[in-house]
This record gives structure tokens, C-alpha cells and sequence, in this order.
């Protein structure tokens, strides 16, 4: 059953079309993941659905009763005046307002009042069914879940940084559990526990989901569909972003020969009208007008745009450099009442890419602001290698000068640039025309993220330091950046809370972990996965002894369930083996018909083309379980 409904939404500012007839239906309970590039209207269609703007054209239609919530990405404008544990706990104002109203009616019960005992009892039971007993528990553990110690739960919320409150807000909005849920970047001020912690209540709520990511891996985890917004259009997919990516390329790929097809086509008509009007005969004339209402009448296939341009640049770094880079030898970092790390110590060589991970507030920004002599060490020593020089991105660009204008920022740095050199490097950026006549102080984070990257690499360097560098990136800037990246020959340090960037990068995993370790860090040679693996292998430091089996009865038992997943295999791989040829046969048949009877019927062109797509999004699931399987068989023969 569908809870929402989008029914020709267009948005437009003056002549600017932001939104162009946009349709889709979401059912309740999915969870929809909505992408696109910075600036293509996720977040303008995001208000259009929660009624806070109105479209230029088109309705929303929601299930009678639905409620709907709403996360920002920017929440500046917000007066907070409780502490955080109280903020939070505002989301059940209800059950605040009856424990009022039951200690008011406990205290005439006192006095002798029985008149009130059918109302007492009445709110004891509304109460106690609407979770009474429960909720401060529950919104303490929702705190905890994204990241906000007890002792943080006790503060004034007005004390809280921007991402601090966006994630309080985020706390307030799943505590209050409406019908359907927007969240706008839910995992940009999100540390890798918190967004765990997030994925395993979206995966688990029954709440229809909307959200606006580009948080790849979290994509992939909990989303069922996704919409995606190219052009001021927009295009359901069944499916998570993988299978989205897939989906899409084959989609394009199709559509432009369908569109090529038809070009054909129309060609050979016109050629067909134009040799018959030569003639100039009635029957000749008779023939053309009739080819002539066919073309009138066919449905035109439009030409696939080409995608967004990516964000296109390259980062090169100096010769000559010896091959150790960086040597942190004892690194010690305290405040008042706590301690990050003590005793760090690692070595950075050629071609390593080391990347920081850890929760919020652990010390990992303080870590790169000492390696970068923006904060000081309690004690220890760190030294660059011969002939080394860093770049160095800060997730804050509070590097920027926010009042030049973009084309002054680069130019103050690289004076000796010539102008058009300046707007090349900016047009490789996505700074085109005006864009670049810009104030720093209006541009967006994903545009001042952009600008910081293009005036770090400008120059050769053989060490980049990155903070946080994806947090204001869009999907394909973030594929374009990983490529320069994997392109370039130095060596990185990188602070990211980014799966999908760390797994595509790393070498090595540095974890800021003062709870698991006395010392407050461990490292991991090896990337992101093998670091998952090693860290969930560890036995926890408490565990309960496993229970002693009998070890005849054991052995029995094991050779029992391989015997059984012996045969399971061999009969599921019979029946795939089945299920893959018949598929194949039929993409087949589809082949023939999409040559002959349906090359030029668009109608069943298009009913074809559906089939053949869910056949090959079947057929990469039935052999990725196909090969999984034969692997194991061959293990166990």
C-alpha cells in the first residue's frame, strides 16, 4: 500500500527548473535512498513532501493519518534551551503531560478524593501502554546509540556544536517515531559505531523511510529502493545503490539504442516519402502521406542526457623524496578530565595511505591539527622525512577566506598563475561563468569542499594530510576524488568516518580507541575489511566461557551437518544450473524479437526491456550464489 505518492511535482525559481514533472509512489514500510548531484533538488523535494514548500506545479498525496518528520541538514536557525537528555526526551511531551496529570490526581487520592479513581486508573492504564515505564531508559539509549556520553546528556544543548545538534536533532526525531521519515544526510556528523547504530534502527523500524544520502555504504545496508534526481527528473529503481549503479548503466546503454533504432527508422521513412514525392504520382503521393501520419504518430524516443560532469582533476606529487615520510615517535595528548592517546607511535612511508578512525570526540582532528603544528603535543616527537612537503585539507575549510570571492582564493595563493589558468582549474572543479565571482561566505559545503581540494593540490605534494575530506561531496565527486586518489603516487593520512572511501584506499588503519585500549590507539596493517575481520575475531575482554560439549557427541553432530550441507549444495546447484539456462534461453528469445517484430513497436520494445533487466538482475544474483557455492564444494572435496 502506498503511504506516499508524488503525482507530477515540478518546482521552478523564475526561470531556474529546479524539479520537471517528477512521479513516483513509496510504500509503507520502505526505506527510499535519494540521490543525486549537489544542487539537483533532493533536498527542495524533501520540503515539497513535508509541506514546508509549496511546488510550482503538481500535488503530494500521503496516506490519511500519516505523520511525517523531518531532518535538515542545516539546523542553525533552532533555539535549544534544556540540557541534551532533556531536549530528547521532549519527543514524548504526551506521557510528560500525564505523569503530571497522575501525580496531580495521586495527591487528591490522598486527601480521600475517591470521585477521581475512574480517572486515575484510566491514566495509570494509558500510561503504562504508551510505554511510561520505558522511555527515559529508551531515550538514553537512542543518546548513547549516536554518540552522546552521559556526561554529555547533562549539558546545556545550546553548548553543542552544529554536527552535535544535528545529531540530537536526529535523536528527537527517531524517539518521536512518525509515520514517515525524512533525513537529509543523517550520517554527515556520524561517527562508523553511531551510523552502525543508525542502520540497525532503520533496518529494524517499520517506519517508512526517505533519505537523502551519499553515504554509499549505508545506502547499500538499509535501503530497498532508490530515487534518483539527474536533470530535474527523477527515476524509481528496485533496489539499493549497487544495484541501482547497475541498473542505471544498462538502462542508459539501452536507451540509447533504442534511441539510435529509432533514428534509423525515422531516417529510412523520410527517405522512403522523399523518393515517392519524386515520383510525384497519386499513388506515389497517397504512399508518402501515409509514411508521413506514421512518423506523426510514433512516439518519439528521447535522447539520454549525458551524466552530471564529475569533478576532473589529478594530483601529482614532487621527485626526490626519501622514502620515509613521516616518524611519530610517542605522541601523549590530554585535556582537563580526559585523555586521547598516549605513547602513539608509527611510521609513514612511500606510498602508504593510513587512515584515522574512531568515535567523535576521540582525538582524531587533534591528532592531524599536532602533524600539522596547528595544536601542540603534551609530549613526543614527530618528523617529516627528507625533502617532504604536505598538503593539507580541513573538514571545517577554515582555511578559506570567506570573504574573497572564489577566483581571489585561489589567485592570493598562486599569484604567479596567469587568470586563465586560475579559471581552468576552477572549471575543472564544476566553478564555471559566474560561479567563480562567488563569495566564499555563500557557497555551499560541497562548493567550498571543491575549492579547498582544487587550492591544496595545485601544487606537487608528496604527503597529503586529509580531515574528513568526503563530508560535503556528492556521489560522483566522491567516485572522482577516490580515483585521483588511488592515481596519485605519494602518501596519505586521511581522517574519514566513509566506509566505501576507506575500503577503496587504505593500506593501514590507525583506530583512536581510548575505552579498548590503555594506551587510547591500536594499528592495523592491511585495509578496511581485514581490519573488520581482525577487530571481530578479538574476544571481548569479558566473555562468557562457552559451554563444554561432549566431544564423541560433537564430533558426530559436525560430521552430520557437513554430510547435510554436502547434499544441500549438490541439490542447489543442480536446480541453479536449471533456473540460469532457462534465463539465458529467454534473454535470448527477447534478442530475437527486439531484431525483428519489436524493433520498430516501442510500446513492446519497452515490455522487453523491462523483462530483460529483471531477468539479468536475477541472473547476477543466481550466479554470485552459483560460484559461492561451487567454491565450497571444491573446499570440501
Amino acid at each position: 500500500m502506498s503511504i506516499i505518492i508524488c503525482d507530477g511535482i515540478s518546482l521552478s525559481y523564475g526561470t531556474k527548473d529546479v524539479l520537471c514533472d517528477i512521479t513516483f509512489a513509496v510504500n509503507e514500510g520502505a526505506k527510499v535512498g535519494i540521490i543525486g548531484a549537489n544542487g539537483a533538488g533532493k533536498t527542495s523535494l524533501f520540503k515539497i513532501i513535508y509541506g514546508c514548500e509549496n511546488p510550482t506545479e503538481g500535488k503530494v498525496f500521503l496516506s490519511k493519518g500519516a505523520t511525517v518528520g523531518f531532518l535538515e541538514q542545516l539546523n542553525d536557525g533552532i533555539k535549544l534551551e534544556k540540557s541534551v537528555f532533556d531536549t530528547a526526551l521532549d519527543s514524548f511531551s504526551s506521557l510528560l503531560e500525564l505523569e503530571i496529570e497522575i501525580e496531580s490526581l495521586q495527591k487528591k487520592l490522598d486527601t480521600g478524593d475517591e470521585s477521581i479513581i475512574s480517572a486515575y486508573t484510566t491514566a495509570s492504564e494509558s500510561y503504562h501502554c504508551n510505554g511510561g515505564y520505558e522511555y527515559r531508559a529508551k531515550t538514553r539509549s537512542f543518546l548513547l546509540g549516536l554518540g552522546f556520553s552521559e556526561e554529555m546528556q547533562n549539558m546545556p544543548a545550546f553548548m553543542l556544536s552544529g554536527g552535535q545538534k544535528t545529531r540530537l536533532l536526529l535523536a528527537v526525531l527517531l524517539l518521536k517515531e512518525p509515520d514517515i521519515i525524512l533525513l537529509d544526510e543523517p550520517t554527515n556528523h556520524l561517527d562508523i559505531n553511531s551510523v552502525s547504530w543508525l542502520e540497525s534502527f532503520i533496518k529494524q523500524s517499520k517506519k517508512t523511510f526517505l533519505i537523502v544520502s551519499h553515504d554509499r555504504c549505508f545506502l547499500d545496508n538499509i535501503t530497498t529502493d532508490t530515487l534518483e534526481i539527474e536533470n530535474g527528473k527523477a527515476v524509481m529503481y528496485s533496489g539499493a545503490y549497487s544495484v541501482f549503479r547497475q541498473k542505471k548503466e544498462k538502462l542508459r546503454e539501452d536507451l540509447l539504442k533504442h534511441y539510435e533504432l529509432q533514428q534509423k527508422e525515422i531516417k529510412r521513412i523520410e527517405a522512403f516519402i522523399e523518393n515517392q514525392r519524386k515520383w510525384n504520382r497519386e499513388r506515389n503521393i497517397i504512399a508518402a502521406e501515409s509514411r508521413l501520419k506514421m512518423l506523426d504518430r510514433m512516439e518519439k524516443i528521447e535522447k539520454p542526457k549525458p551524466a552530471p560532469k564529475k569533478i576532473n582533476f589529478s594530483l601529482a606529487s614532487a621527485s626526490s623524496r626519501s622514502f620515509e615520510v613521516l616518524s611519530v615517535r610517542g605522541l601523549s595528548k590530554s585535556f582537563p578530565q580526559k585523555k586521547l592517546f598516549e605513547n602513539l607511535s608509527f611510521e609513514l612511508h612511500h606510498g602508504d595511505r593510513l587512515f584515522i578512525i574512531g568515535n567523535n570526540g576521540c582525538g582524531k582532528s587533534t591528532l592531524v591539527k599536532i602533524l600539522t603544528d596547528r595544536e601542540k603535543q603534551d609530549s613526543g616527537v614527530f618528523e617529516l622525512g627528507y625533502n617532504q612537503s604536505v598538503g593539507y585539507y580541513d573538514q571545517d575549510q577554515q582555511l578559506l577566506e570567506l570573504q574573497n570571492t572564489v577566483i581571489e582564493e585561489l589567485w592570493s595563493a598562486y599569484g604567479e598563475k596567469t587568470i586563465s589558468e586560475i579559471r581552468g582549474i576552477l572549471a575543472r572543479f564544476g566553478f564555471y561563468g559566474e560561479d567563480i565571482f562567488k563569495k566564499i561566505s555563500v557557497l555551499s559545503g560541497g562548493e567550498r569542499a571543491r575549492l579547498s581540494i582544487a587550492k591544496m593540490i595545485l601544487n606537487g605534494v608528496s604527503l597529503l594530510i586529509l580531515d574528513e575530506p568526503t563530508n560535503h561531496l556528492d556521489i560522483p565527486s566522491k567516485e572522482t576524488l577516490e580515483f585521483a586518489l588511488n592515481e596519485y603516487d605519494g602518501t596519505i593520512l586521511c581522517v574519514s568516518h566513509d566506509r566505501y572511501f576507506i575500503s577503496s584506499l587504505a593500506t593501514g588503519i590507525l583506530e583512536i580507541a581510548p575505552g579498548r585500549s590503555d594506551k587510547g590507539f591500536m594499528l592495523f596493517k592491511g585495509g578496511y575489511n581485514a581490519y573488520i575481520e581482525e577487530t571481530q575475531q578479538t574476544a571481548p575482554m569479558f566473555a562468557e566461557p562457552e559451554p563444554t560439549v561432549n566431544s564423541g557427541k560433537y564430533t558426530y553432530l559436525e560430521a552430520k551437518k557437513d554430510k547435510n550441507r554436502k547434499r544441500f549444495i549438490l541439490s542447489r546447484i543442480s536446480y541453479l544450473e536449471e533456473e540460469i539456462s532457462d534465463k539465458e534461453q529467454r534473454l535470448k528469445e527477447i534478442e530475437e524479437l527486439k531484431n525483428g517484430e519489436a524493433a520498430t513497436d516501442f510500446v513492446l520494445l519497452g515490455e522487453l526491456y523491462e523483462e530483460e533487466t529483471a531477468i539479468n538482475a536475477d541472473l547476477d544474483i543466481l550466479y554470485e550464489e552459483l560460484l559461492s557455492l561451487e567454491e565450497e564444494k571444491e573446499q570440501n572435496s
